[in-house]
């Protein structure tokens, strides 16, 4: 196990700053009055301080700072990760006047242009034509997909921290085969050590991450994502890894998206429609639905794990193996009531 060692300080430098920050960032979006006030879709009953994504991005720049190593590629994605931080606390500043949904997303793929003209390349796409929209495809599908997952206490971080370690350990372990991986490792790990020190604030409901967190978090994942190469020119671990560690992300924006399309209600509205809120509504509470959906990350994480050491046919075993239990919980979750007016348990809260 000593190739973790090259993750180990980046992990505790983020998760001590995160730890420090958060308390910092709430005082600051009392004292600004960015908060998550009641109503009709909200659970909690007093306004909720919502910077702590600010808290989360400035421990992975502090960790990555300190510790490196650092090159062009970081310097992009925390200079574009700062930039969205700053559009989602706009938005959670205008929950009602924010931007339109059409131009968020204009505005997400330049900043994904931005990592891809500074290095961010899908190695396996040869043809410059179709690597540039499949990669800003990706990054602006994942950050936004992380967007949606926010919506329950310590959902959205966890599984951000779940993801993160997990690219941190695949890139670690293959550092001497391939160095140009210790960026991404080190990086994953302050992600993964910053979300980590974020969870006790916002489990206890004392701090909400925001748009700010939840688009920082889905933009950074998925640049790390196609930074780490997971084992050299390996084609299969390239594109499988990525796909099995943020599983669950990708599938709750599917399942919500085809939803409401079959309904014939805009896949861009906001509802109370997810497979958390549906999983409560199932008969679990909160705290258990989250649990279950860690669960799951943390079995995907291990398939990734496995992936990485495992023969192509193997590997293609692994995905359709998890693209069919997501199937059939997906088949089991469209059953749930949705659209309704929430009891305080059905509720939304933001994480």
């Amino acid at each position: 196990m000593g190739y973790l060692s090259p993750i180990v300080a980046p992990f505790l430098l983020a998760l001590l700053a995160s730890l420090a920050l958060t308390p910092i960032c709430r005082r600051l979006a009392i004292a600004l009055g960015v908060l998550d006030r009641p109503g009709e879709r909200k659970i909690h009953g007093e306004s909720i301080p919502m910077l702590g994504g600010l808290a989360i991005a400035a421990a992975f720049g502090l960790s990555l700072l300190i510790v490196g190593p650092w090159d062009r590629v970081l310097t992009r994605i925390l200079l574009a990760g700062g930039l969205i931080v700053l559009l989602g606390i706009h938005e959670d500043r205008n929950p009602t006047g924010g931007l339109r949904w059409w131009i968020r997303l204009i505005l997400e793929a330049c900043l994904a242009l931005g990592v891809i003209e500074g290095g961010i390349r899908i190695g396996f796409l040869t043809s410059p034509w179709l690597a540039l929209p499949v990669a800003i495809l990706w990054i602006v599908g994942i950050t936004n997909a992380f967007n949606l997952l926010d919506n329950m206490n310590g959902l959205s971080a966890g599984v951000a921290a779940i993801a993160a370690l997990t690219f941190a350990v695949l890139a670690a372990r293959y550092v001497d085969v391939s160095p140009e991986q210790l960026p991404a490792a080190s990086a994953a790990a302050a992600l993964g050590g910053a979300c980590l020190g974020f969870l006790p604030s916002n489990f206890r409901s004392r701090i909400f991450m925001g748009d700010g967190g939840s688009l920082f978090l889905g933009f950074t994942l998925s640049c790390l994502a196609v930074l780490g190469s997971w084992v050299g020119p390996t084609l299969h671990a390239t594109v499988i890894i990525p796909l099995l560690v943020l599983a669950y992300p990708i599938f709750d924006t599917t399942l919500v998206v085809f939803l409401r399309i079959r309904e014939g209600r805009s896949p861009v509205a906001a509802g109370r429609d997810h497979s958390s809120h549906r999983l409560v509504r199932l008969g679990l509470g909160r705290v258990e639905t989250v649990l279950l959906i860690y669960l799951f990350c943390l079995s995907h994480a291990l398939t990734a794990l496995l992936v990485s050491s495992v023969t192509f046919r193997l590997s293609l075993l692994a995905l359709a193996g998890s693209a069919s239990v997501l199937f059939i919980f997906g088949m089991v979750l469209r059953k749930a009531p949705a659209w309704r007016t929430g009891t305080p348990e059905e509720g939304s809260d933001r994480g």
